[in-house]
């Protein structure tokens, strides 16, 4: 791991929830991370039940206006099922809208964020039939996705792909000295370093030498403070 606040970037997560669900007056939210626009990781749901997703998956996304795998292959940033409807023929509409009435939902409205040019994430906003139409929302829907995919890029994930590769691509640096870049950044000796990676500790000084080398600063402290400003977006 190169950071240590996993538990703060749960939290962060939660947090992008909840503030989506109540400033939409929406009932459900649910989000998750994006590999490579291929998969799908780090489920987070609330105001829905587990098997929602294991029976989207499952094969009623086939049905879905908002079909999580062609958004991300599109360029969108949002989309609102309402719009989308026209892509699905009446038949598919009906079945995913009785899918949806199943658990008390009638209406979505899903958030991409992207970074470098590819989708890494995703938010959906669903309404239950008492909750207030979207069409009432004032706010302005982008800038509101922009202020979370802001948030969302400071999420310790992010700020390890962001980092791994810029000292990759950038500096040159080899996998195992990244490795050893992200425990000097959660303070970790030599000799722990040498214990964890199965090597020695004359070898963990040679991958200092090397990384000191790349990223021309002169101390262990300095590349802490050197990779931390990498981290930012």
């Amino acid at each position: 791991m190169l950071l240590a606040d996993d538990h703060m970037s749960t939290a962060m997560v939660r947090e992008a929830l909840q503030f989506s669900r109540s400033s939409l007056d929406a009932s459900a939210t649910v989000f998750f991370w994006i590999e490579d626009r291929k998969s799908i990781s780090g489920v987070e749901m609330v105001g829905m039940p587990e098997d929602l997703m294991d029976r989207y998956l499952g094969g009623m996304n086939i049905y879905d206006p908002l079909n999580i795998f062609e958004l991300l292959n599109s360029e969108k940033r949002i989309a609102v099922l309402e719009q989308e409807r026209c892509r699905r023929s009446a038949d598919d509409n009906r079945i995913y809208a009785e899918f949806l009435g199943s658990y008390g939902l009638v209406d979505e409205v899903d958030f991409l964020f992207w970074h470098d040019g590819a989708p890494f994430a995703f938010l959906g906003i669903l309404k239950r039939p008492g909750d207030p139409p979207f069409s009432a929302n004032v706010f302005d829907w982008e800038a509101m996705r922009g202020y979370l995919e802001f948030n969302l890029k400071m999420h310790s994930r992010m700020r390890r792909l962001r980092l791994m590769t810029a000292l990759a691509k950038q500096y040159g640096l080899t996998p195992r000295e990244i490795e050893v870049v992200g425990l000097l950044n959660n303070g970790a000796s030599n000799l722990t370093i040498a214990q964890i990676l199965g090597i020695g500790v004359a070898t963990v000084k040679t991958y200092i030498i090397n990384i000191l080398n790349k990223l021309g600063v002169e101390s262990r402290a300095a590349i802490v403070a050197f990779t931390m400003r990498l981290q930012m977006p």
